[in-house]
This record gives structure tokens, sequence and C-alpha cells, in this order.
């Protein structure tokens, strides 16, 4: 069974042609796209060898090496006319920006984005660079906390609040999010009393007030 943050990526990857998963890992979300029906065809890639051997291994055992090419790659240097979409989920939000802009993204269609740290760094990244966020989700999975974030080409222009936390996480609140942000705010209120500094203890007690806001 893959997993919560898999299945729920997998959702927005139905009816495209063909997918690459970047950091593929063990293969899991290409070999459930493809044996679903999602995707026709699929690229599983990773700069390591050995989560690519566990991918080899898990396509062979679903009988899918005709529908599943595996790649050895740092980032996306083998994307093609074929490949209409691409997931990354669980690198940092500047290594998946990188892979993006290192990337010859002509005929992608969407991305499906999963960045486990910078998440704000990454949607300002997409607003700059002509990608426009089409729906979000935000999830607990195994206690951790993952946003995803689905992305086609054109122009958006997010305030500093949706850049951090998403516009579509923002207006959908999601139960996960309300728990991330409240401990979020538990742990900045647990900081601010072993502040000594005055500027900056003002500084973070504003920032814990504007945070109350959102979860309000």
């Amino acid at each position: 069974m893959i997993s919560e943050r898999l299945l729920v990526s997998s959702k927005y990857l139905n009816g495209f042609h063909c997918l690459a998963d970047c950091g593929t890992d063990h293969g899991y979300l290409p070999i459930y796209a493809v044996e679903k029906g999602l995707v026709k065809h699929a690229y599983a890639s990773d700069n390591k060898k050995y989560p690519l051997e566990n991918a080899r291994r898990n396509v062979e055992q679903s009988y899918l090496e005709e529908q599943i090419t595996l790649v050895l790659a740092d980032g996306l240097p083998y994307l093609n006319p074929e490949i209409d979409i691409v997931s990354i989920l669980g690198l940092g939000g500047r290594s998946i920006a990188t892979i993006i802009k290192e990337a010859n993204t002509t005929y992608l269609k969407r991305l499906v984005l999963s960045p486990n740290s910078e998440a704000m760094f990454l949607r300002s990244f997409l607003q700059d660079n002509q990608w426009q966020i089409i729906a979000e989700e935000f999830l607990k999975d195994k206690g951790k906390f993952y946003p995803i974030i689905i992305v086609e080409k054109g122009k958006m222009s997010l305030t500093e609040t949706e850049l951090e936390f998403g516009p579509y996480i923002l207006q959908n609140r999601p139960i996960a999010f309300l728990e991330y942000l409240s401990r979020f705010i538990q742990t900045l209120e647990a900081a601010v009393l072993n502040i000594q500094n005055e500027e900056e203890r003002e500084k973070l007690t504003q920032r814990i007030t504007t945070l109350k806001e959102v979860l309000e």
C-alpha cells in the first residue's frame, strides 16, 4: 500500500500521458499510476543507484518493465515530448526549484510538487517563472506534515502569507494544516520566553500575532 502522500498526489496525475517521477525512491508512485491507468507510461528517476535498484525490483515484480522506464539522473535532463507531467516529492523547496529551473519544461502541462522544507521559496520561484498554482493539499502522513502543490503554466500574484502557506491551503483550511499551525505557534511562544533581546522578542511576538490571525 502506498503512503497517504503518494495516494493524494496520484489524484492529480489522472488523464495525462506520461509521468516523470523525479527522486522516485522505491518507484511506488509511477507503479501505482500505471497500474491504475492514471498514465500510460512513466519514467522513474533517481540520482542514487541504490534507490533505483529498489525501484527496478518493484517494477519487475509488478511486470511493468514495458511501461516504466528507469533512469539514473540528477534532476530532469531526460525530459522529452512524450512526458507531459512531472512529480517531485519529498525534496526541499530550493532543490525542487533548481530541478525545475534546469529542466526543459517546454512540453510539460503540469507539475505535482511536495516540498519537505522551504515551501515559501518554492512558491516564490514558481510565481517568478510563469507557473500558476491550480490546487493544493496539506496532509499529515506518519506524523509528518506535507504540502502538495499542483501547478500549470500561467501567472499568479500571491501575498506574503499565501507564499508562505499556500493560497488554496489558506482558503480550504484542512484539519492537518490547522494542527500544524497550532503546533508552530506553540513552538514560537515557548521560544519567546527565552529571548533576552527586547527587539528580537517584539519581532517574534508580532510574528505569533500574525500567525494567530491566520488560524482564526
